[in-house]
């Protein structure tokens, strides 16, 4: 097993571990995780698994070890227990442990885009009972997109919102976007949910959360300056914390599906 994060281990095989693990070492938040090698594990090891997590649930993903074109979804908040996670072990994977979060009590899911050729940077959002799984597989639009030019504008006293761009979903499209969650919730096995996960109108982002995401969207920007093009993703839980999880890249995701660009 490997503790995480640790800047003793690196992953350039694994852009998922690769890029979190560098965005820790930026000193963005993520979580602890645990990744299992070989998926070989004992009794025993889910008790240090516990301890290192300091919890008795964890978060599940999957770190592929060869191209898949249907990968197996991960994120589900499961049981630390033996039996539960030899389970969960499928072909050509790792299982990847993090500490537990409630998908479904999400506050937030938060996309930053990017673009250094362009020197446009964009935060697309999904609100309370969303994930940033729904943008990054396409299955919700944005119900707010702020856009900045790179280098971000602060102006002489610190009035950033008169440079970036507010764009917010309509109340028609934001109902519809709960209704096709939803769906993909009951398809996933959350048979039990209903409107209640949601707000009744998009909550729009604080102006203090705002200010969070750009300072640390400004230590990303800087560390990748070689990168063209990119998104970062993280959520903010129940109690408003920031989590994130990894940088995603068009190489990445060709790498992924085995060069599929399909």
């Amino acid at each position: 097993m490997i503790y995480l994060p640790s800047s003793d281990v690196y992953f350039s095989e694994h852009e998922k571990l690769n890029t979190y693990l560098k965005l820790s070492r930026i000193g963005c938040p993520v979580f602890k995780s645990v990744l299992i090698e070989n998926n070989i594990l004992s009794s025993e090891d889910v008790d240090n698994i516990a301890n290192h997590l300091e919890a008795e649930y964890c978060t599940l993903r999957y770190q592929y070890t060869h191209p898949n074109s249907n990968p197996v979804r991960g994120g589900n908040k499961i049981k630390l227990r033996y039996d539960v996670l030899v389970s969960k072990i499928i072909p050509d994977a790792l299982l990847w442990l993090l500490e537990p979060i409630d998908r479904l009590k999400n506050t937030y899911g938060i996309n930053m885009y990017f673009f250094h050729s362009k020197e446009i940077l964009i935060f697309e959002c999904v609100g309370k009972g969303f994930d940033v799984s729904d943008l990054n597989r396409g299955n919700s639009n944005p119900h707010q997109i702020i856009s900045f030019n790179l280098p971000i504008e602060y102006g002489w006293y610190n009035e950033w919102w008169k440079y970036a761009n507010f764009q917010y979903i309509s109340n028609h499209d934001y109902e519809i976007s709960k209704d096709i969650r939803l769906d993909k919730l009951n398809k996933l096995g959350f048979l039990n949910v209903n409107k209640n996960i949601f707000d009744s109108v998009y909550r729009p982002l604080p102006i203090s959360l705002i200010e969070i995401l750009m300072k640390y969207s400004q230590l990303i920007y800087l560390s990748l300056i070689n990168e063209n093009e990119f998104v970062v993703s993280c959520s903010i839980d129940d109690k408003y914390k920031i989590i994130f999880w990894d940088i995603q890249t068009p190489e990445g995701k060709i790498k992924i599906l085995g060069g599929n660009k399909s």
